[in-house]
C-alpha cells in the first residue's frame, strides 16, 4: 500500500470537523474586527491587553480543541481502533493527524499574528523596538502548540495532554519573561528601532528549531512503535 491513504485520512478529519473549524475561524475574524473597533475608545494599555486576549483566545482554543477531537477523543471513542484495523501504519496515521492540525492552526495563527502586528505597530501602541519581542511571543505560542500536539499524539492520553498544556503555558511565559527582562532583548523593547542582536536571532531560531523538532521527533517515534493501539 502507498501513502495515498494519508490524504483520505486527512480529508476524513476535515469533513468531520469542518463546521467546528469554520465556527472558530468566524469567531477569530470577528475578534480581529472587534479589536479594530476598540481603537480610540479605550486607553492604549487596555487596548494592548484586551486586544491580545481577543486575538489569541479563538486561535489557541481552536488548536487545542481540534487536536483533542482528532486524536485524544478519537481513541477514547474507539474510532482509532477501527482506523488502525485498516492497512494503516502508525507513521501514516500520525502524518495525517499532523497534516490536519498544523495547517489549520498555522493558518489561523498567521492571520492572528498579522492582525496583532498591524494593530500594535500600525496604531503606535508599542514602538518598533518591541518587534523582536512580539515575534518571540507569537512564535512561542506556536512552539507551545507544537509541543502539546506532539505529546497528545505520543501519549493519546487526556490527562497527559492536559498536563502538557499546563507545562507549556507556564514554561513559555517564564522563558519569555526572562528574555524580556534580563536579556539583551529587553533593553531595546521600548526603543525607536527594532534591534535584531545575536540573542534575539538565537531565540527566534531556537523556537523554530524546537517546533520543527517536536513534529519530526513525533513522526520518528511513531514510526518505530509496535503497540500503537
Amino acid at each position: 500500500m502507498t501513502d495515498s491513504i494519508v490524504p483520505q485520512l486527512v480529508r476524513k478529519d476535515f469533513l468531520i470537523w469542518r463546521r467546528l473549524i469554520l465556527i472558530f475561524c468566524s469567531v477569530s475574524l470577528a475578534c480581529i474586527a472587534a479589536v479594530g473597533l476598540l481603537h480610540g475608545h479605550v486607553p492604549n494599555h487596555v487596548m494592548l491587553n484586551l486586544g491580545f486576549t481577543l486575538l489569541v483566545t479563538p486561535a489557541g482554543t481552536l488548536g487545542i480543541v481540534l487536536l483533542m477531537q482528532t486524536n485524544v477523543f478519537e481513541k477514547a471513542k474507539s474510532t482509532q481502533l477501527f482506523i488502525m484495523s485498516l492497512p494503516v501504519t502508525a507513521r501514516r496515521f500520525t502524518l495525517a493527524k499532523l497534516l490536519v492540525n498544523v495547517p489549520v492552526f498555522g493558518a489561523v495563527w498567521l492571520v492572528t499574528t498579522a492582525a496583532a502586528f498591524a494593530y500594535t505597530f500600525g496604531l503606535g501602541l508599542l514602538p518598533p523596538g518591541a518587534i523582536p519581542m512580539m515575534t518571540m511571543i507569537f512564535l512561542g505560542v506556536f512552539v507551545a502548540y507544537s509541543g502539546i500536539l506532539a505529546v497528545s499524539l505520543l501519549s493519546q492520553s487526556l490527562g497527559t495532554t492536559i498536563l502538557a498544556i499546563l507545562f507549556f503555558e507556564v514554561g513559555t511565559s517564564i522563558y519569555l519573561w526572562i528574555v524580556a527582562l534580563v536579556g539583551p532583548v529587553g533593553r531595546h523593547v521600548f526603543g525607536p528601532i527594532a534591534v535584531w542582536n545575536r540573542t534575539a536571532i538565537a531565540v527566534v531560531a531556537l523556537q523554530v528549531l524546537v517546533a520543527v523538532a517536536a513534529m519530526g521527533t513525533t513522526l520518528v517515534v511513531q514510526t518505530r512503535r509496535r503497540d500503537f493501539v
